[in-house]
């Protein structure tokens, strides 16, 4: 008979020892926040059209909640259309994606030009591999090398 494994960890958010599980937090914690995104969801049904901030206003739930349930597939942008979340590079609101679409065109147009420099770096780096990595090579085991 073999005995389980108790496999405890501290609550990220409350500090609790609990038996570890799936969404990482005690059972405490975990009721706290299904209830506060109940309230949320309850909220939005009669409310259709509020913002993050209206809604933050009337529930007391932060923002970085909402944003975390949103990024998270919990609360769902298409159906409410006031919704949003921040740009993970300059915190504009945005939709879908990680990126607006400037910082998305920004990032692109550093990538390209990158990419026009390359041509004259990437010959010294694969010059300097090639003398770096030696390596053994089958001529060498014909050459008495």
């Amino acid at each position: 008979m073999t005995i389980p494994h108790l496999i405890v960890a501290n609550c990220p958010r409350c500090g609790k020892v609990f038996q570890k599980n799936l969404r990482n937090q005690c059972s405490d914690c975990s009721h706290g926040l299904d209830s506060m995104l109940n309230r949320v969801l309850e909220f939005l049904r009669k409310n259709h059209r509020s913002s993050c901030e209206q809604v933050q206003a009337a529930t007391g739930v932060t923002l970085d909640q909402m944003y975390g349930w949103m990024k998270e597939g919990k609360l769902f942008l298409s159906d409410y259309p006031n919704l949003h979340y921040r740009c993970a590079s300059c915190s504009s609101p945005i939709r879908n994606h990680k990126l607006c679409a400037d910082c998305t065109y920004r990032l692109n147009k550093d990538i390209r030009a990158l990419k026009e420099k390359e041509p004259q770096f990437g010959l010294i780096r694969r010059e300097k591999v090639l003398s770096v990595a030696g390596g053994f090579q089958i001529r060498e085991r014909f050459s008495g090398v």
